[in-house]
């Protein structure tokens, strides 16, 4: 099958659904630690083009995974209302990202400390995207919980600059390296990793899971305005 067929099965089988997608200006911003865990958290379709990725290429963490490039739809893709996209490559010349961008649901798009780097070119990743969806959900990924705060204010100073997004909303989701690692070698949902640890290490990570609390009820309130259920 060519690529023009492979992008139209695609097209064909995420008609009607609540479409997550997952964006990033580069690499190592957390957009496959985010994808792949509302994946495993919702129990839900995960689509990406990046076999390779650290993180969602090769590990068999989760079995409903589907390659853009290599594309077979089967029941659980076709009977699911949700799915979430993980896409790698430079969308802003890539025809088939740039049309899932435009029919998505809700995009997301994390960046990381750096405010030149990250802040910068999120945000101007999120105005050149902005003409064509304007359901963006911003959230920084990788910081340290104690300076977690700071990096968010960081990001908000910047943001006033851009005055479409004065409402597009702001996530932070601390780092803990512990919970997502263990979660791959388990195969299992953060709060799944998370409840299985002791008390000494449930107040330890206590911060992750609150910020990851957050970003899993912002994505259950965007379903439910679409009257979807999980």
């Amino acid at each position: 099958m060519n690529f023009f067929m492979l992008n139209k099965k695609l097209f064909k089988t995420l008609e009607g659904k609540f479409i997550i997608f997952g964006a990033g200006y580069k690499g190592g911003i957390g957009k496959s630690v985010i994808s792949l865990g509302l994946a495993k958290e919702f129990n839900i379709p995960y689509i990406t083009n990046d076999q390779g990725s650290a993180i969602s290429g090769n590990i068999e963490f989760y079995k409903h995974t589907y390659l853009t490039y290599d594309f077979i739809s089967d029941e659980k893709l076709e009977e699911s209302k949700i799915v979430i996209i993980d896409l790698a490559g430079c969308f802003f010349i890539d025809k088939t990202i740039l049309k899932l961008i435009k029919e998505s649901n809700l995009i997301i798009l994390p960046t990381g400390e750096n405010p030149y780097l990250d802040h910068t070119g999120c945000l101007i990743t999120a105005d050149n995207l902005y003409n064509l969806n304007k359901n963006i959900m911003f959230v920084t990924t990788g910081i340290e919980n104690d300076k977690l705060k700071d990096t968010m204010f960081s990001f908000n100073k910047i943001k006033l600059m851009y005055p479409n997004f004065e409402k597009l909303k702001l996530f932070g989701l601390s780092k803990c390296n512990e919970i997502i690692n263990d979660s791959l070698l388990k195969k299992r949902s953060y709060l799944r990793t998370y409840l299985s640890l002791s008390e000494e290490k449930k107040d330890e990570f206590k911060p992750f899971i609150k910020d990851w609390a957050r970003i899993v009820k912002e994505v259950k309130l965007a379903l439910e305005e679409h009257q979807i259920k999980i």
